[in-house]
C-alpha cells in the first residue's frame, strides 16, 4: 500500500488540472481558476476514466484553492460561495472514493474539507431552510468526519491534526453513544491528552444534563486554540438553552419565582436580553412585566416547533472573514 496516496488497486487519476481537459476545452475559459463540478452517477453514464480523475496532489491544491482564495472573498454573499464551494468539494470527494485515496493526501484533504462544513453550519445557521439546509450539510459532515478517523486508524504514525479531529468528533455528536465508545477505542496517549479528554468530559456533562458545565467548554483557552470546536459545540446551544431552562422551570417552580433574565443570559449563552425573553415566551415561561425576570412554573413548559439559532461573540471574535482562510487551512498556529 502507498501510504500517500491510494488503498489496494483501483484506478489512478491522470488530470494534472483542477478541471478535466474536455471540460476547460468546451467552456474556453482559465485553466488556472476552473475547478471541475460534481456530476452525480447515473445509468448509462460513461464511468470517469483515468484523464477525468484528479490525483492526489491535484486534489490538495484544488482544496487550497478553494478554501484560500473563494471562501474568504468579500464580493460575492457567503451563501453562494458555500453553494459553489460545497459542489466544488463534493466532487473532490468523488475523485477521492473512485481512486480510493487515504494516506497522508487523503487525510490532509478531509481535514480541510471538515473544517468547511463545520464552519458553514455555523455560518448559515441563521439562514431559512429554503436556503441552507442543515441536515445536508450534517450529512456530509459526518461521512466526513467517520471517514477522516477510519484513515487515522489504519494509516501508522502519528498526525498532526488527529487530537484536533477526535475532539471534533466528540463535540459534533455531543452526548451520542457512539461518539463516547469510539473514545474508548483511542490508544491511551489520545485518551489522556488535554484536549481529548476535556471534549469527552464535556460530552459526558452534556449527558447528564450539567449544561453550565457543559458551556463552560465555550470559554476554555484550549478551545479558543480551535475555533473549529467552537463551532462543533455551537450547533448544539439552542437545544441546551431550552433543556436548561425546562429544567429550572422545575427545580424552581414558584408562583411567587422571579429569576433574573440577567442571570440567564450568563449562564446559557444567550446573545442578549432580547433573545433570552423571546425564548423563554417561545418556551411558554412568562416574563415579568419590566422584562427583567421569569416565573418558572410545573406545567408551564412546552417544546417549541422551531430552534432559535444565533451568532455567539466568542466565535465571531476567534473567526473573521481575514483569518477565515488561514483557519479552514490550518495555517496559524494553536
Amino acid at each position: 500500500m502507498n501510504e500517500n496516496k491510494n488503498f489496494g488497486n483501483c484506478k489512478v487519476g491522470t488530470c494534472n488540472f483542477m478541471c478535466p481537459a474536455a471540460e476547460i476545452e468546451l467552456l474556453q475559459t482559465d485553466t488556472d481558476k476552473m475547478v471541475k463540478e460534481y456530476s452525480r452517477p447515473a445509468a448509462g453514464k460513461r464511468d470517469p476514466g483515468p484523464d477525468d480523475l484528479r490525483p492526489p496532489e491535484v486534489l490538495v491544491r484544488t482544496v487550497d484553492y478553494l478554501l484560500g482564495s473563494i471562501t474568504a472573498r468579500k464580493d460575492v454573499a457567503w451563501k453562494d460561495i458555500y453553494d459553489f464551494v460545497f459542489d466544488r468539494l463534493r466532487c473532490v470527494r468523488q475523485d477521492m472514493v473512485i481512486q480510493n485515496i487515504g494516506g497522508s493526501s487523503g487525510i490532509n484533504i478531509l481535514e480541510k474539507i471538515a473544517r468547511f462544513h463545520i464552519y458553514a453550519g455555523y455560518r448559515l445557521c441563521t439562514e431559512p431552510i429554503a436556503r441552507f439546509d442543515p441536515k445536508i450539510n450534517n450529512q456530509h459532515t459526518q461521512e466526513c468526519l467517520k471517514r477522516l478517523l477510519y484513515v487515522y486508524s489504519v494509516v501508522p504514525g502519528n498526525h498532526d491534526n488527529r487530537q484536533e479531529f477526535e475532539s471534533v468528533y466528540l463535540l459534533y455528536n455531543l452526548g451520542q453513544t457512539d461518539a463516547l465508545m469510539h473514545f474508548y477505542d483511542l490508544s491511551k496517549d489520545l485518551r489522556t491528552s488535554s484536549l481529548i479528554s476535556l471534549c469527552y468530559r464535556t460530552s459526558i456533562e452534556y449527558m447528564l444534563g450539567n449544561h453550565v458545565r457543559c458551556l463552560r467548554l465555550l470559554h476554555h483557552h484550549l478551545c479558543k486554540r480551535y475555533p473549529i470546536l467552537l463551532c462543533a459545540l455551537h450547533r448544539h446551544l439552542s437545544n441546551i438553552q431550552r433543556q436548561s431552562l425546562q429544567t429550572m422551570n422545575t427545580a424552581f417552580s414558584s408562583k411567587a419565582s422571579k429569576y433574573p433574565v440577567g442571570n440567564l443570559l450568563k449562564l446559557f449563552m444567550f446573545t442578549d436580553t432580547d433573545h433570552v425573553i423571546s425564548e423563554c415566551e417561545q418556551c411558554g415561561l412568562n416574563i415579568s412585566n419590566d422584562k427583567q425576570s421569569v416565573n418558572f412554573l410545573k406545567g408551564s413548559f412546552v417544546h417549541p416547533d422551531k430552534e432559535h439559532k444565533s451568532y455567539l461573540e466568542v466565535i465571531d471574535k476567534l473567526i473573521t472573514m481575514d483569518n477565515l482562510s488561514d483557519i479552514l487551512l490550518k495555517k496559524l498556529p494553536p
